[in-house]
C-alpha cells in the first residue's frame, strides 16, 4: 500500500514537471501569451492572446489549427476569435488554408460564427539552411463575449473550424495535450481574468 501511494506521488510529480517545463516553452515561443495594450489611436484598451494549441482524442500533437483572441474596451461585449494555421514546406509552393467559420458546441447548444473577413497569408523567405517556406493563414470569427464566459464555464465545450481543407473538430474543454502541453482554455481563462478586470474598472468609472 506503502509503496503504491510513493509511486502515485512520484508520478503526480513527474507529469507536474512536464506540465511545468511544456507551459515554460510555450511562453518563450509566444503561445498563449497573454498581453494588455493602450491604443496609441482611440486611447482603447486591447487585451489580446497569441494562438494556443487545440486538441481532440486521438491526436497525440494535437491538431494543426491554433486559437487566440482579441478584445478591446471599445466593443466590450464582443470578442474576436483569432483562428491560426501554421505550415512548412520545403518545396516552392506555400501551403496555406481559408478559414470560413467557427461552429461551438456549449454542452449541446450549438451556434454558428461566419468568419469577419478574407484569410489574410503571410510567409518568410526561403531558408536555404532547412529548404523550407514557413507559412501562416489567419482569419477572425466575432462572437459574443458571454459566449466565451459559457464556453469556459461548460462543462463540455466543442468547435468545429471549417477550412478550404474540410473541417477541423477540437475538444476545447481539455485542458492538457498527452505529455503535459496546455491546450488554449488555459490561456483563455488567464485572458478572460484580464478582460473582466477592465471591464469592471470601465464600469466603476
Amino acid at each position: 500500500m506503502e509503496i503504491r501511494i510513493v509511486v502515485t506521488a512520484l508520478l503526480v510529480v513527474l507529469l507536474n514537471g512536464c506540465a511545468g517545463m511544456a507551459d515554460g516553452m510555450s511562453q518563450l515561443a509566444g503561445i498563449g501569451v497573454v498581453e494588455e495594450e493602450k491604443s496609441t489611436f482611440d486611447g482603447a484598451t486591447i487585451i489580446k492572446m497569441s494562438p494556443a494549441f487545440l486538441y481532440r482524442e486521438g491526436a497525440w500533437l494535437g491538431v494543426p489549427v491554433k486559437l487566440g483572441a482579441r478584445w478591446t474596451s471599445k466593443a466590450p461585449d464582443h470578442v474576436a476569435m483569432i483562428l491560426f494555421y501554421g505550415s512548412s514546406t520545403a518545396s516552392g509552393s506555400s501551403a496555406y488554408v481559408n478559414f470560413s467559420g467557427l461552429d461551438i458546441n456549449v454542452d449541446g447548444r450549438i451556434s454558428e460564427h461566419k468568419s469577419a473577413g478574407m484569410t489574410s497569408h503571410d510567409s518568410s523567405g526561403y531558408n536555404t539552411v532547412a529548404r523550407t517556406i514557413y507559412t501562416e493563414s489567419q482569419n477572425a470569427v466575432v462572437i459574443p463575449f458571454d459566449m466565451l464566459e459559457q464556453m469556459l464555464a461548460a462543462k463540455d465545450t466543442r468547435l468545429r473550424i471549417h477550412t478550404s481543407k474540410g473541417y477541423e473538430d477540437v475538444q476545447f474543454s481539455i485542458e492538457r495535450i498527452p505529455g503535459g502541453q496546455s491546450t488554449a482554455i488555459l490561456h483563455f481563462k488567464d485572458f478572460l481574468s484580464r478582460v473582466k478586470a477592465v471591464r469592471g474598472k470601465k464600469a466603476a468609472q
